[in-house]
């Protein structure tokens, strides 16, 4: 198991490496995943039990992607080549993902227009699949689309309802969520079981709600964050009986960030609660309490 320590040991050299990074590395980011937008996006996480008197248990969630920097298309869009790692270890039902491709970012609004009330974020992505636990590859295609409304200016309940603006009670709370749509087709290109090959196209919808409580007294070093993610089978060519089948996931988590910059780079402890399935990432139905450590830059 030389494969997870060596990801590992990659993220916290990443994470020690601040003055001398400069240009070349500003352009890496790190994250658990790119189906989602930079800030809408959860922080990769880690973590290594090592008992001794039997075999060790990892869990790991990242994913690193080199942003290729093309000026022409101004701050608005993020793309590049990115990689994708998912372990979980001594469980009823291992996890060994890995992903590698091309992702994009595209946030609608320009920097000019705060007036505008509506704007999205687009994400696009194109990936090679390889799931090690069943035993295929695969080809995936992802488009999503999150709406974001601008701030109305008019207190907290007039903006409680708005996708994508933070809301403040007082010095109580912030609140904010964000919900997504969108489709993704798989295309399984071999399997030791040849009745896994084929295609499947799939609905995906989901809402992403986080609180950060006593912000001021806190930092916002505190974070709560609640996600539930639905997916649905329109067309299944490899399994037609399993047609209309829904996919569900709940994930809940409390964060506490040792580091915390307005730029987005975030360091601390995740205690992380998952309940469903996930086929996108080879997620099989159960449930996982971890306690993790948590990055993203």
């Amino acid at each position: 198991m030389t494969r997870p320590t060596l990801l590992i040991v990659l993220a916290l050299l990443l994470c020690s490496s601040t003055e001398a990074a400069g240009q070349f590395w500003e352009r890496f980011s790190l994250r658990e995943s790119f189906s989602a937008s930079r800030g809408r996006s959860r922080p990769a996480s880690f973590s290594v039990l090592l008992p001794g008197d039997t075999t060790p248990s990892y869990s790991i969630r990242t994913g690193l992607r080199f942003e290729l920097g093309f000026g022409g298309l101004g701050q608005k869009v993020d793309i590049g080549p990115y990689v994708e790692y998912r372990l979980l270890t001594n469980i009823r039902r291992p996890q060994n993902v890995f992903m590698v491709g091309l992702s994009m970012d595209w946030e609608t609004r320009d920097a000019e227009a705060e007036r505008q009330r509506w704007s999205a974020f687009l994400v696009a992505r194109v990936n090679y699949k390889n799931d090690f636990e069943r035993v295929t590859k695969s080809v995936q295609t992802n488009v999503n689309f999150t709406p974001v409304a601008s701030d109305r200016g008019g207190g907290a309940l007039s903006n409680f309802f708005l996708p994508n603006v933070t809301t403040q009670f007082g010095s109580a709370v912030e609140w904010s969520y964000s919900p997504s749509i969108g489709l993704e087709h798989e295309g399984v290109v071999r399997a030791e079981d040849e009745s896994l090959e084929g295609a499947v196209v799939r609905f995906v919808t989901g809402v992403r709600a986080e609180m950060v409580p006593l912000p001021a007294r806190f930092a916002r070093r505190l974070e709560l964050t609640l996600e539930y993610n639905y997916v649905y089978d329109l067309r299944d060519a490899s399994n037609p009986e399993l047609l209309d089948r829904g996919h569900q996931m709940v994930r809940a988590d409390v964060n506490v960030w040792f580091i915390r910059t307005d730029s987005g780079t975030l360091a601390g402890l995740s205690l992380k609660y998952t309940n469903g399935e996930s086929p996108s990432v080879g997620f099989r139905p159960q449930k996982v309490t971890e306690l993790t450590f948590s990055l993203k830059f």
